[in-house]
């Protein structure tokens, strides 16, 4: 994973946006202030949602075994691999906006500013349940299948690409129960400084709700892998 993915979608994907970004129902008076918003949402989806990976490199080259005789707290062993995946997520978020504003993006600082804390929320999230598939399933071709099928049916339905406003009424009915809807609509809103949206609490409610459930879980997984 990384910013490579992002950075083409920035580079050859946003610009096919400005043939409709005057079509009306479009959400944004030019393509990068729509697309920027959830190319962030993306990055987490694909950074964060490959970090299962990383773990199970240092199950296979023997890491994990060699703590079951040491006295680290496994709480704490979990939280270190959530804070890592978290640091890099800002960066990687930082980066991307830096990136997005060579492109003509604006934005409003303070929305930015929240848009980073629910981006490390959603961050916990996926990270917590990729390190438990990780754990879980202790075979990277088993991983990969599992995490290819669940994040682009999350992405196209998250209205990243295209607003879902255009699509289908059973399509839009679909994406309500995509928790990236959510964070995508909120990240919107924030970047354009729409702080009273309440697509943001709601993102927010969403997410934390979903981070609490999936670290606890990713807690409980590396007690037993390293009991």
């Amino acid at each position: 994973h990384g910013l490579v993915q992002p950075i083409i979608y920035l580079v050859l994907f946003a610009p096919l946006l400005n043939g409709v970004a005057g079509v009306p129902g479009f959400p944004a008076h030019n393509a990068i202030q729509f697309f920027a918003p959830g190319l962030l949402i993306m990055n987490v989806l694909f950074s964060a949602g490959f970090e299962g990976f990383t773990l199970q490199d240092k199950v296979e080259s023997g890491f994990l075994e060699r703590l079951r005789v040491t006295p680290v707290s496994r709480l704490a062993l979990a939280l270190g691999f959530i804070l890592q995946s978290s640091a890099t997520l800002v960066f990687q978020s930082l980066l991307l906006i830096v990136c997005s504003l060579a492109f003509g993006l604006r934005l409003d600082p303070a929305g930015a500013a929240i848009l980073l804390v629910l981006i490390v929320l959603i961050g916990v999230m996926m990270a917590s349940l990729s390190f438990t598939l990780g754990l879980m399933t202790r075979e990277g071709g088993i991983l990969a299948g599992i995490t290819n099928t669940f994040i682009l049916p999350l992405l196209i339905l998250s209205g990243v690409m295209l607003p879902i406003g255009f699509g289908p009424p059973i399509i839009q009915t679909i994406s309500r129960i995509d928790p990236f809807y959510y964070a995508v609509n909120a990240a919107r809103s924030l970047i354009n400084g729409a702080l009273t949206s309440p697509s943001i609490p709601e993102a927010f409610v969403v997410f934390a709700v979903l981070s609490a459930l999936t670290l606890a879980l990713f807690i409980h997984s590396m007690r037993e892998a390293v009991a």
